[in-house]
């Protein structure tokens, strides 16, 4: 079979950019890639206790106004007043210095305030959740944009992705007009849109080999119409993912059929094999096991291990459901599981424990559980039981996902 994909990597790889575009960019783009301003700023904080009380909270905010006129009077003492009234412990011992922060870096009523502030003012008293607040801005850091030279790359990449989103928007009808009218041939629409023409063998209705990820279920789906396989005309332009499309068409089909011994004789020989060590895992599993309920204990056995349904500690599902299910008014007791080409397990059940009552949570946990669990196997139930009345066969399998 061929295919072409059209998606954002292979347009990308198509767009030139010339440097008055960069440029642009870069000059159009400069305060965003400057980042934020910073500002540093100094405070004196009194905290409201929680639960305060209106008298309460009242006199402290009297206390602030009384910091503020002093701060006002003498801004020169702002960081000596902070050490001595402040109660932000973090800052308190600065001098009330809080360093340099940018926007989103601390609470919106303050933010609000250090940013309304020019150089070396002094705001009125601010309340936040922490308290109430005065504020001295003492430092402005303008953003300042990197240079052009070291944001190129960054530039260009980012102008591209760009283009590329606006060119397969442009690019998208023609793709799937181009393969619905030129439907004998994928070269029409490489050639238009500079595609890559893939080939590739051995394709299944099931899977595709490794390395072409392109062709999932839905492509696959496509490919094995009879329109596709008698016609070999391209199939319609599929979505496989965001800004992702594929066209395929069969080039040549070969039907089912029996592979004659000459082909398959090593995997034949691999599956015989394995089918007769099975059997004989089996046979020499059940006469241990046989030999083992007459008393007869064998040897290497694994060491004792406590299991439930709910913690299988590494039984497999198949052995877990023998272990709970078999007799136990007699101790020790003996089951055996033949697990195919995994050979043949023999368990030794020693012990049983009462299941501890579950508490109220989990309980209330292990009933919503069970209704999920009730409700998933009705409903495969109702499905099943429509396909058998409607006569429906799925071909397609179940996605592993």
């Amino acid at each position: 079979m061929q295919y072409v994909v059209l998606d954002l990597p292979t347009i990308e790889k198509q767009i030139v950019l010339n440097e008055a575009d960069v440029r642009a960019y870069y000059e159009q783009n400069a305060a965003r890639l400057a980042g934020g301003e910073e500002r540093r700023a100094s405070h004196i904080l009194l905290t409201l206790p929680a639960g305060v009380s209106a008298d309460d909270k009242a006199k402290i905010r009297a206390k602030a106004d009384d910091l503020l006129a002093q701060v006002r009077q003498q801004p020169a003492r702002f960081a000596e007043l902070a050490r001595a009234h402040s109660q932000d412990p973090g800052s308190a011992a600065n001098g009330g210095d809080l360093d340099f922060f940018a926007r989103g870096a601390i609470v919106k009523p303050f933010e609000d305030a250090v940013f309304a502030l020019s150089k070396g003012a002094i705001s009125d008293v601010v309340e936040s959740d922490f308290g109430f607040h005065i504020i001295q801005l003492t430092d402005v850091k303008a953003a300042a944009a990197p240079a052009f030279d070291a944001m190129r790359a960054e530039l260009e990449a980012e102008l591209k992705r760009q283009q590329s989103q606006r060119r397969f928007a442009e690019l998208a009808d023609q793709f799937n007009n181009t393969v619905y009218e030129k439907a004998d041939s994928l070269q029409p629409v490489a050639d238009a849109l500079k595609l890559e023409v893939r080939s590739v063998q051995g394709v299944s209705r099931t899977a595709a080999p490794a390395g072409h990820d392109a062709l999932g279920q839905r492509v696959l789906q496509a490919l094995f119409s009879s329109d596709a396989i008698q016609n070999q005309r391209n199939t319609e332009a599929i979505e496989v993912g965001p800004n992702r499309l594929v066209a395929a068409r069969v080039v040549k089909h070969s039907p089912a059929r029996t592979q004659p011994l000459s082909e398959v004789k090593a995997e034949v020989q691999r599956r015989w094999v394995a089918q007769r060590s099975a059997e004989l895992a089996r046979e020499a599993g059940e006469a241990v096991l046989k030999a083992a309920q007459s008393g007869q204990v064998p040897t290497g056995l694994g060491d004792e291990t406590m299991v439930s349904r709910d913690q299988p500690g590494n039984l497999p599902v198949d052995v877990l459901a023998a272990v709970m299910g078999a007799p136990a008014t007699t101790l020790p007791s003996w089951t055996g599981v033949a697990q195919g080409d995994k050979g043949y397990t023999v368990v030794q059940i020693t012990q049983v424990q009462a299941r501890q009552p579950a508490d109220a949570q989990r309980s209330q946990a292990e009933r919503a559980q069970y209704r999920q669990w009730l409700a998933a196997a009705e409903t495969a139930a109702y499905y099943e039981t429509l396909k058998q009345r409607l006569k429906v066969k799925i071909l397609v399998p179940a996605p592993k996902s």
